[in-house]
Formats: structure tokens, sequence, C-alpha cells
């Protein structure tokens, strides 16, 4: 149980580590907390600190496709002209090539990027992600003008499938508008307004986007419409953004003490596997089998507690939740649920092939060349199911570290 325990803590002073914002009260309230195993009482330390709040930086990306109106939408918010110093390029002919930052007017520490559009020739849709590096950015503003198009859809997959958030804006509204009056008499703007924030919403909604947020604007009439909403919900959410940052900040940083974890599990494995070469020398009836089924069972048990997977562990680490079982749902990996005998004989006689393994047996019992074969066949296949157990107990416990942060997020 202490060693399981301390694993938890560790990583959780990890964090601390480079939490810099909390001051020092703050951090020893922090480090209490994880030393006594109340994860989410340190967390809550975390999501409390108006320090770390007003010190995290929050990169928020404007995308969407060239000619959409993302560098007038930024000069707009900066209350520039198109044609000022330090405002975005605007011209086609010199759209931006690069991620381009620029400082919000208004909130220090948020830093606006302009980035290339998607589907140009030097950032096509297929690789556009990768290209501009999505991971960089803690929260998205994707415009787009005119009708609802393919490149947004992905765009607002991507960013919820990396759990982050983002606004829609429509912009260039005040185009729609002249284009719905030309040839008629009486049109009702707000009726205009709506019936294309709707399609914007429902186009979102049949891309599975869940409580899409939209809004409709214009570069030439920023006053009018929703961009004034557009920065009042902006500001008001703003903690909430930066609190956001900090969780995916707090996860980021932990695959390195996980990826830790693993590299000093994975070299041990040979010991593990010398010893099943041993016993294989041994001609006796399906010894090898009956001791490497032991030597897995045993080995991914200290898997699972190096890595706080064992029941004890994630009771714990639920109990904040106030959901039993709730972690265990997200772990894949079947013998990190039921570590029984019977899967792992299943998983070596898969391994091996029934039939090696019948003549594995035999083979031993021939001096010499058959003892080494047996012996051989053994430490490869025992080392190999080991190094995936480990890698797959370690891909389990990112996720169950991912969605207690994420429970921990949503408890205000």
């Amino acid at each position: 149980m202490a060693a399981t325990r301390s694993f938890w803590a560790d990583l959780f002073l990890e964090w601390g580590n480079n939490l810099n914002g909390l001051s020092h009260e703050e951090y020893e309230e922090f480090q209490a907390a994880v030393c006594a195993g109340n994860l989410a009482e340190a967390i809550a330390v975390v999501k409390k600190s108006d320090a770390l709040l007003k010190n995290t930086k929050l990169d928020v990306a404007i995308t969407g496709e060239q000619g959409s109106g993302k560098s007038s939408f930024i000069n707009a918010i900066r209350n520039l002209a198109d044609d000022d110093e330090g405002a975005a390029e605007t011209e086609v002919i010199g759209s931006v090539k690069e991620p381009t930052p620029y400082p919000h007017p208004k909130h220090p520490n948020v830093t606006m990027w302009d980035l290339p559009g998607i589907g140009t020739p030097n950032y096509p849709t297929n690789t556009y992600v990768e290209k501009v590096d999505f991971a960089h950015y803690d929260f998205f503003i994707i415009i787009t003008a005119g009708r609802f198009r393919e490149s947004d859809a992905s765009l607002a997959q991507e960013i919820q499938r990396m759990g982050k958030k983002f606004y829609f804006v429509r912009s260039k509204v005040d185009m729609d508008l002249r284009s719905e009056r030309k040839g008629k008499t009486k049109v009702k703007e707000e009726t205009v307004l709506q019936t294309i924030r709707n399609d914007c919403i429902r186009n979102l909604q049949e891309a599975d986007i869940l409580s899409p947020q939209v809004f409709l604007v214009s570069r030439w009439d920023f006053e009018k419409y929703d961009a004034p909403q557009l920065q009042e919900t902006f500001s008001n959410e703003l903690d909430t953004h930066r609190r956001h940052a900090i969780f995916h900040v707090l996860l980021k940083i932990s695959e390195q003490p996980l990826n830790w974890k693993k590299e000093a599990l994975e070299q041990q494995i040979w010991k593990q596997a010398f010893n099943s070469g041993a016993i294989a020398t041994i001609p006796l009836p399906f010894l090898s089998v009956w001791w490497d089924v032991g030597i897995l069972v045993d080995n991914v048990t200290k898997f699972c507690e190096s890595f706080g997977l064992d029941d004890y562990s994630l009771r714990a680490l639920e109990k904040p939740m106030g959901k039993s079982s709730e972690l265990r749902t997200v772990i894949q990996f079947l013998l990190a649920k039921d570590r029984s005998r019977d899967e792992v004989f299943k998983l070596l006689k898969e391994a091996t092939g029934q039939v090696m393994m019948i003549a594995k047996y035999f083979i031993s019992m021939i001096p010499g060349i058959g003892t080494a074969i047996a012996a051989v066949t053994s430490y490869r296949v025992t080392g190999r199911l080991l190094r995936t157990f480990v890698a797959h107990v370690a891909e389990d416990a990112q996720r169950v570290l991912k969605r207690a942060l994420e429970g921990a997020e949503k408890r205000d």
C-alpha cells in the first residue's frame, strides 16, 4: 500500500515543483495533502490559488481558412486599423506563413496567435494540426466566413478530441446581411442573424460537437452583433480557461514520471525472462508453462501496484469524485482488471503457439541444442509479454490520471 501511495504522491509533488505560482503556504498545503494521500485536496489547492491563475499564460489560437478574416479579427480585438503599426497582416499575398503571436490588449499573459489558413498549399488539411502544433495552444477561436465548411468541422472535432475548448466565430456577417437584403423590401436583421447562428450550431452539432458557443461578428462594425458579447464571455470565462490550461499542464508534466517508471520496470524484465528460460531447461511435463504463468501474474500485479492501478489506489482516487468504479471504466488492459491465471494462460498460449508449447517440453529433453532452444523460446516469449504488459499498464495509468483530473476540474 505504501509503495503505491508513494508513486501517486511523487507524481503530484512533481507537479507541485512545476507550479511556480503557488505561494509558500499554498505549496505547503499542497504537499501536506499529497503526503496524506488526499489528492483531491491537493488539486483543490491548485484550483483556488489566485496567484497561480493570474500568472498562468494562456495561448489562444485564431484558426480557420485563409481569407476567413482571422487577421482582421485580431486587429479588431486590439482596436487597430489593418494598416496600423503592429497590426496583423491582412493582405492575401502577405498572408501569415507561420503562427504569429499578438498580445491581448486587456488581459496580461494572454497571447493571441494568428495561425496560417487550413487547406493552403503549405498547410494542407491532412497535416495542418501537426504543422501548426495544435497541442501548444490552450484555447481556440475558429473563424469562418460564408457557408459552413468541412474544414470548420475538422478543426472543431480535433480541438474537442484534444479535450480543449473553442469559440466558433462567423465573420463578415455585414456582407451576409447586405446579400440577404438584395431584391427584398422587408428583411428583419435579427431574423437573418438568428438563422445564421442556428445554422452554425446545427452543423457543429451534426459534427458531434458538444454545446458549441457561436458568435457573429463584423470587422467593420465590431461594436455591433455578437463581438461585445464574445469579449465579455471571454473575460468572464478567463479563469475557467486558465484552470483548464493548468490541468492540461498537470497532465502533460505527468508523462515524464510515468515514462521513468515504465523504463525502470522494463530494465528489470530481463531477470524475469531469464528465470523463465532457466526453468524451461528442466524436462518436467509443462513445468515451464506453469512457471511462466506465475511469473506473468506476479509481474502484472506489481506493474499495476507501481502505477497505482490496484483496487486500493483506485478507490482512494475515486472517493472525492463520489463515483465508485468510475476510474476502472477507462482501463483498457484486461489484465489490469482481472489478473487470473486463466487469462494469463490464454495470452501465453497465443504468444507461444499451442503446438510450440507442447513441443517445447519434448525439445527440452534433447541435451544441448534442445535445451538451448527451449530456454531461448521461453526467454523471448516471457520478455516480450512483460514488455507488452508494462506498456499497457502505463497507458492505462495516463488514462486514469486524465479522468481523475477531469473529475477534479468539474468539482468547483
